[in-house]
């Protein structure tokens, strides 16, 4: 019985990852962007942020991953972003914030696939 189980489980865990949805990629914004005024021009300008809502736009939504910095700095960056995002079009409900320990200076965004 155990040998049967135990193929069993081999074989769970081998066909685990074909069940996790493909690998999404991961934009950074630098904490620079945030020492210079800031629009909604200047901040569609950035390279990720424009990234990030063309991937949302063509996928006709999706959940935001915004991970920062932790500490109060972090949280006050990540607060401000989640603004210029939801004024940029993108519903505070679809945007999860998560502090990520070893994220000094900048933040990382990612665009998951609704639940």
């Amino acid at each position: 019985m155990l040998p049967i189980l135990r193929r069993g489980l081999t074989l769970i865990l081998l066909c685990f990852p074909l069940l996790l949805p493909a690998g999404e990629p991961v934009f950074t914004l630098d904490a620079d962007v945030w020492t210079r005024p800031r629009d909604a021009g200047s901040l569609v300008a950035e390279p990720a942020l424009r990234s990030l809502l063309s991937r949302y736009e063509s996928r006709g939504g999706g959940q935001v991953i915004l991970r920062h910095p932790p500490g109060e700095q972090g949280r006050l960056w990540a607060a401000e972003l989640q603004d210029w995002l939801v004024a940029l079009g993108i519903p505070s409900a679809d945007i999860i914030r998560i502090a990520g320990e070893g994220l000094t200076g900048r933040m990382e965004l990612s665009l998951q696939p609704l639940p």
